[in-house]
């Protein structure tokens, strides 16, 4: 985790969370999930929302795609 910067609000703050977290899941991104699975759960994180958000809009993303898939391939062979 990285320290809070020393002049700055919450934003900032939030942002170079954000860096860091980017960072450590291009490096290890299996054990990054992993790790940012407790981080959300613990809660204690100023990049908690945003993990969780990002959670749901990709598991969205994936539904999304696959009902899509299957109601173009059911138009286009019934």
């Amino acid at each position: 985790m990285s320290t809070a910067p020393d002049k700055g609000d919450g934003a900032a703050l939030l942002l170079d969370e954000v860096r860091d977290e980017a960072r450590m899941l291009i490096a290890h991104p299996i054990d990054e999930v992993k790790r940012l699975e407790h981080v959300a759960a613990d809660g204690e994180s100023a990049a908690t929302p945003l993990i969780l958000v990002t959670g749901i809009g990709l598991v969205l993303t994936v539904v999304v795609v696959v009902t899509s898939a299957l109601a173009l391939v059911l138009y286009y062979t019934v």
